[in-house]
């Protein structure tokens, strides 16, 4: 029996670590941006996030007071630029203007400040922050969405629709 102890050790170690999570990586369904077909003014977004949302973690709140960075689920692409295009997709819908991710015009900015991009624990997601148009005028924005189901992929739906909701009280 004592022959076979290292072995049967082995055969459980190698089956639990195989058994490990890799690492997840998640894009926003909306942030492949889509060059506008209107010819009007264009306006290009720039988006700048609060210190939690920096990292490439997925971003959840735990309860009133602590904020959980995922370990193994992670934003495929830089948030940034991710919400930059998404934000312009979704604008562009809505608006006779053209929104462009920053780095692609040299017109009038604007400039969305975002403080919180996450799930939370009340079975939600949360999104807030203000825009900033080139002219110094300011629009705040706050968003609660129900999230359907349980995971990071319900959570990103859930987002996703919030932001949707975003672009429209920035536009109004």
């Amino acid at each position: 029996m004592n022959k076979l102890l290292p072995i049967i050790i082995a055969i459980v170690l190698t089956a639990c670590s195989s058994t490990a999570t890799s690492t997840q990586y998640y894009q926003l369904p909306d942030s492949a941006f889509k060059l506008p077909r209107k010819h009007s003014q264009t306006v290009g977004i720039n988006i700048v996030l609060s210190e939690p949302l920096k990292s490439n973690s997925l971003l959840y709140q735990t309860d009133e007071y602590t904020l959980h960075f995922a370990q193994k689920n992670m934003w495929a692409a830089p948030l940034n630029e991710a919400l930059a295009a998404t934000f312009a997709n979704k604008l562009n819908r809505i608006s006779s203007l053209n929104y462009l991710p920053k780095s692609q015009t040299n017109g009038s900015n604007l400039t969305i400040y975002l403080d919180r991009f996450q799930g939370t624990y009340r079975g939600e997601t949360e999104i807030s922050g203000y825009a900033q148009w080139s002219n110094g005028t300011r629009r705040a924005f706050s968003v609660n969405t129900p999230q359907q189901g349980d995971g990071y992929g319900a959570m990103l739906d859930s987002l996703n629709a919030g932001l949707e909701t975003a672009a429209q009280q920035i536009a109004q």
